[in-house]
């Protein structure tokens, strides 16, 4: 009887496991476990990450991407390694086109966890090298609300400002006044996830209600879940 996923992970050099990750990757990935599947992940750090996925998809291409050098000494099977950034797109083409040229059915971002360079990838891999009904996950995306990060910065508690808001009088349409400027996390890879929700919410924006000069097209993402330290996007299957 094949291990599972979580027994994997603990016998691999991976920080997955502490991170509550692999739950919820086993209800995403259980059913195409036995599927020749084609995986990248983009930062491999110590390399224990894809001689996970590499026992757990025996049927899978394996394919990881980090600044560093390749980390482990031996490849597993059907497993490879392309030193480089993640932002770099026509990297990130040529990836696409040799190991994945029909699209890749997973796309893991736990690489620099910085908002502007996760940005470059998705808008590069989601479109372009992601299978429609493909899955592409940002990991550790929480970095953004902290200040000893790269792109993150300080939370700041809005209770007060909103409980502010709220006792305003109300506006001449009914509805209660609110500031529209009132502070808002609006960068960093707190900012990314706000802008995929602007994605799956296309078809509101665009609408005759919403702002009708938008470009009228249906959304790239059929679903998008946010969990402590995952997004799960599910790319749309039209």
């Amino acid at each position: 009887m094949p291990r599972t996923l979580a027994e994997i992970a603990s016998s691999h050099d991976t920080d997955k496991p502490q991170s509550n990750y692999i739950e919820r990757y086993v209800r995403l990935f259980e059913p195409l476990r036995d599927q020749p599947i084609r995986m990248l992940e983009l930062g491999v750090f110590r390399g224990g990450s894809l001689a996970m996925w590499s026992e757990y998809f025996p049927q899978g291409t394996i394919v990881g991407l980090d600044l560093s050098p390749n980390p482990l000494a031996q490849m597993p099977a059907r497993t490879h390694f392309v030193q480089g950034s993640q932002d770099d797109v026509a990297l990130l083409d040529r990836i696409g086109d040799q190991f994945a040229p029909e699209g890749f059915d997973i796309i893991i971002d736990d690489a620099a966890h910085i908002g502007t360079v996760a940005r470059t990838s998705f808008l590069n891999l989601f479109p372009h090298h992601l299978k429609p009904g493909g899955i592409y996950v940002l990991e550790d995306w929480g970095t953004g609300y902290w200040p000893s990060w790269p792109g993150g910065a300080m939370f700041r508690n809005r209770r007060a400002e909103i409980s502010a808001l709220a006792q305003q009088t109300v506006g001449p349409d009914g509805y209660p006044a609110v500031d529209p400027n009132f502070t808002c996390h609006n960068f960093g890879m707190v900012g990314l996830v706000k802008e995929l929700v602007d994605e799956v919410g296309w078809s509101d924006i665009c609408c005759v209600r919403g702002n009708p000069d938008e470009e009228k097209r249906p959304s790239m993402i059929e679903e998008m879940s946010i969990h402590p330290g995952q997004v799960i996007l599910r790319k749309s299957s039209r």
